[in-house]
């Protein structure tokens, strides 16, 4: 799996299909993160809110370098289709990591560091956002829709509903916990423990489907 990662990350970086997300999530960053006196809480429930939609992003992406053919390739040398999902999983998680990392560090520089249980609540808010955005970006991608205008419906949809409805326990429940900064660390725990469990189930079906 190692190999395949590394080949969608060569594929990402060569193609720089990275950069409009990674500047979108700068711009973001730059205009949260302004004001030394602000509380950490709810910048993070906003850079993680961004990081959803960057995550799906990244997925959809990657996924689409390839054209039908080359992913039937890829598939052969990889040896099913398990391996190459995980392998893209593993790419994005990589990049998205590395745009938390300076969310998290621009945060610290700004407010000249900040507690533990500070720096629990934005890892954990950030790789909740990134599992539920790979999670999204997985059965939307050519994976399983071939079409890039369904594919951006259906992104936008299912994003839109897991931002902004309530009720579904991913990252609404959390980005308001953040934002009001009431029992903000329990709402962190069920989400990325939640967010984790949705991208698996988002791998394992990307992968069945794409088997069929």
């Amino acid at each position: 799996m190692i190999a395949v990662t590394r080949y969608h990350l060569a594929l990402l970086l060569t193609s720089q299909r990275y950069l409009p997300p990674a500047l979108a999530f700068l711009v973001l960053l730059a205009v949260l993160y302004t004001s030394a006196d602000a509380p950490v809480a709810p910048e993070f429930a906003v850079s993680a809110g961004g990081l959803v939609v960057v995550s799906c992003w990244l997925t959809v992406a990657v996924v689409d370098l390839e054209d039908p053919v080359h992913r039937l390739v890829t598939i052969v040398h990889a040896r099913g289709p398990a391996t190459v999902v995980a392998g893209v999983v593993a790419a994005v998680l990589a990049v998205s990591s590395g745009n938390a990392a300076i969310s998290l560090g621009w945060a610290w520089l700004l407010h000249g560091g900040f507690a533990v249980d500070e720096w629990l609540l934005g890892v954990g808010a950030h790789v909740a956002a990134t599992c539920t955005g790979i999670a999204i970006g997985l059965p939307c991608s050519r994976f399983v829709v071939p079409k890039i205008g369904y594919t951006v419906v259906a992104a936008l949809a299912t994003l839109g509903i897991v931002l902004f409805v309530r009720w579904i326990p991913l990252v609404n429940p959390m980005l308001r916990a953040l934002g009001s900064g009431s029992e903000a660390g329990g709402a962190v725990l069920v989400a990325a423990v939640t967010s984790a469990a949705l991208l698996v189930l988002s791998a394992g079906f990307t992968a069945a489907v794409h088997r069929s």
